[in-house]
């Protein structure tokens, strides 16, 4: 359910808001990672993951800031992507958590729970729109798209059953390089001062916080 929660979450705030943005607020992983981390696993709370979420929360104010700035002020997208990262960090520690579950059972969680949890989004947000028709190519790519969300999902619940859950994070890091790039060069996205600035202060966070 929790990855449900986490892919819908994420691709709602992929297609209402600016993917260099939703990535940042997504990965704002230091400071729901701790809290996790402590509650279900015991972890103990060090200074630099203390300096690490405080880092992350600047970065997010950063590039969360407008005029007339607060909480009700927020998009869509951002709630959503802020969802989404939340999950993403429980996820990371449940992964470690339940450590005893083959990767086979934890890749099916993961798909019944996007089942579920898109369901029930439909059912409670229902939304007219006009599906045109699909044509070959359409199709093709669907099923390439189907394809490599599958193969994802494998490799990470591989990786984060290998890995320490605070440690997991700047290896996903990669992800906003490779967002930033394709978001210019296909969406005709650009970061703006704020964007950048915020984004340093968040990858920051999570690097401190995967020191040892």
């Amino acid at each position: 359910m929790v990855q449900g929660v986490t892919n819908i979450a994420f691709v709602l705030a992929v297609i209402d808001g600016e993917l260099v943005r939703v990535m940042l607020l997504f990965f704002l992983s230091p400071v729901w990672t701790i809290s996790f981390s402590f509650l279900f696993l015991k972890e103990k709370i060090f200074l630099k993951n203390i300096v690490a979420a405080i880092l992350s929360l600047l970065g997010a104010f950063i590039v969360l800031w407008q005029d007339g700035f607060s909480l009700f002020t927020l998009d869509v997208s951002d709630i959503y992507a802020i969802i989404g990262g939340i999950g993403f960090a429980l996820s990371n520690v449940l992964a470690r958590r339940f450590n005893k579950l083959s990767i086979k059972d934890k890749s099916y969680a993961v798909w019944i729970g996007v089942i579920i949890i898109a369901l029930i989004s439909a059912i409670l947000f229902p939304v007219e729109f006009n599906s045109p028709s699909l044509d070959f190519k359409s199709i093709i790519i669907l099923i390439l798209i189907g394809l490599v969300m599958l193969l994802a999902t494998m490799v990470v619940q591989i990786g984060l059953t290998l890995v320490e859950a605070v440690r997991a994070s700047p290896i996903f890091l990669f992800e906003i390089v490779v967002v930033g790039i394709s978001g210019y060069l296909l969406a005709n996205e650009s970061l703006l001062a704020k964007d950048f600035i915020g984004g340093v202060f968040i990858i920051l966070g999570v690097l401190i916080s995967t020191r040892k």
